[in-house]
């Protein structure tokens, strides 16, 4: 299959939601966020889910989104803060994506995260635990992604172009490989 996707991951409050609604309005593609795809299909939210039924029954549905946003076309896929930690969700948007690591750094995440909540990974945790956290993840998102993004010091705007014109690039140029 060819590559038609555009997948977006990174840490918990990395843009990707933001990011990817641009992206998506810019190339005519649909949006998918695979986190609001859950809440929609279970009625409860992501702290819910962690909080009743715990992080591995999360993880269990997170593969089964992923599987099915995968094996669709012409999409930007933003995928949950852990997803690329499960290897088979990584080699399924693989299969029919590019993977863009929009990477933040920890005071970045902190700072998005002041005053909001909903997320059990993050909620009651210093900042040093959230860096720890986001250090465990790090090689993991290295290694899922094509492209690293960084994301410091740039507006979404910025990032979503940039995204836009490396995603056509690849496609122009890979056009027979892609």
């Amino acid at each position: 299959m060819d590559k038609t996707n555009i997948v977006l991951t990174g840490f918990m409050y990395s843009g990707k939601s933001t990011v990817g609604e641009l992206v998506a309005a810019s190339t005519g593609k649909g949006f998918v966020d695979t986190d609001a795809m859950i809440e929609s299909e279970t009625g409860k939210d992501i702290g819910e889910i962690f909080g009743g039924e715990g992080e591995d029954a999360f993880r269990k549905m997170e593969r089964g989104v992923v599987e099915r946003v995968s094996a669709g076309r012409e999409q930007v896929i933003a995928l949950g803060g852990g997803a690329v930690m499960d290897e088979s969700n990584v080699a399924m948007v693989k299969e029919s994506g590019v993977v863009y690591y929009l990477q933040v750094d920890a005071g970045e995440v902190a700072r998005r995260a002041a005053g909001s909540s909903g997320r059990p990974l993050l909620d009651g945790r210093s900042p040093r635990e959230v860096e720890l956290l986001l250090e465990s993840r790090r090689d993991s998102y290295t290694r899922a992604a094509d492209v690293i993004v960084e994301t410091a010091g740039r507006s979404p705007d910025e990032i979503a172009d940039e995204i836009a014109r490396d995603f056509e690039m690849k496609k122009s140029r890979d056009e027979g490989d892609f």
